[in-house]
C-alpha cells in the first residue's frame, strides 16, 4: 500500500515538471521505474565534488546549497536550490564528476534517477531536450543577472545588489515583507558579492540600522 501511494505521489511530482509532461506515456512510466525518493536530514551532505556523477537529484521539499571548493579550499560557485528544482544541471550530458558539493540546508526530501537515464532522454526525446533547454536557459539568465549585479567597483554596493538579486529569486511574501526561507551565512554573501565576510556584515548591520532589513537566525527579511 504505502509502495504504490510513494508511485502515485512521484507521478504527480513528475507530471508537474515541464520536461516530462511532454514524454510519451511508454517512454514516462518506464522512467518512473527507475526514480527513487531520499531523506536527507539537515547538514548532511547529497554528494561532493568530484563524486562520480551517477544520478540526478528533483528537489520535492527543502532547500538545498551548492558549492564548489577551488585549490585553496575557498568556495567559488555557489546557488540554492529550491522545492521541483532539479539539480546538478552542469555536467549533466557528459561529465564523470559533479562539478560541486551539495548540503542540505534543513531536513529534506528529494527525488533521484540515474544520470545515464536522464541522459538518454535528453538526448533521444526532442520535445524533452526542448522543454530541458528551456529549464537551462532560465538559470542562465538568473546566473547572467546576478553576475551583472557584482560589477561594481564599491564591495558595499555589490553587497547590496546581490541581497536585491536573492529576495527577487527566492523571496517569499509574509505579512507584508518578503523573506529568504532559508538561512544565508555571511560568508555565502561574501562569496556571492565577491568581498570579505566583514563587509558582508557590515552591509547588513547597516541596512538593519536602517530598518530595511532584518537578520535573525541567518534568515533575511526585507522590511
Amino acid at each position: 500500500m504505502i509502495k504504490g501511494y510513494l508511485k502515485q505521489e512521484i507521478r504527480r511530482f513528475f507530471e508537474g515538471q515541464s520536461d516530462f509532461e511532454n514524454l510519451p506515456v511508454s517512454e514516462f512510466n518506464g522512467l518512473l521505474e527507475s526514480i527513487k525518493l531520499k531523506r536527507v536530514r539537515k547538514g548532511q551532505w547529497i554528494f561532493d565534488q568530484e563524486d562520480g556523477f551517477e544520478n540526478v537529484f528533483f528537489l520535492k521539499e527543502g532547500h538545498i546549497k551548492l558549492f564548489s571548493m577551488n585549490e585553496e579550499g575557498e568556495e567559488g560557485y555557489l546557488s540554492f536550490v529550491t522545492p521541483k528544482s532539479m539539480f546538478p544541471v552542469r555536467g549533466i550530458l557528459d561529465s564523470k564528476e559533479y562539478q560541486y558539493n551539495a548540503v542540505a540546508l534543513c531536513d529534506v526530501e528529494l527525488y533521484y534517477l540515474p544520470a545515464e537515464e536522464m541522459r538518454r532522454t535528453i538526448i533521444h526525446n526532442y520535445t524533452f531536450t526542448i522543454s530541458f533547454m528551456k529549464r537551462m536557459e532560465k538559470m542562465v539568465c538568473y546566473s547572467e543577472s546576478l553576475l551583472e549585479r557584482t560589477t561594481s567597483s564599491s564591495a558595499k554596493q555589490r553587497v547590496k545588489q546581490v541581497l536585491e538579486g536573492l529576495v527577487e529569486e527566492y523571496g517569499q511574501r509574509e505579512n507584508g515583507i518578503r523573506k529568504i526561507p532559508f538561512k544565508i551565512f555571511l560568508k555565502d554573501l561574501a562569496t556571492l558579492s565577491g568581498t570579505t565576510s566583514e563587509t558582508a556584515g557590515t552591509v547588513i548591520n547597516q541596512m538593519k540600522k536602517e530598518k530595511k532589513v532584518s537578520y535573525n537566525k541567518k534568515i533575511i527579511s526585507f522590511m
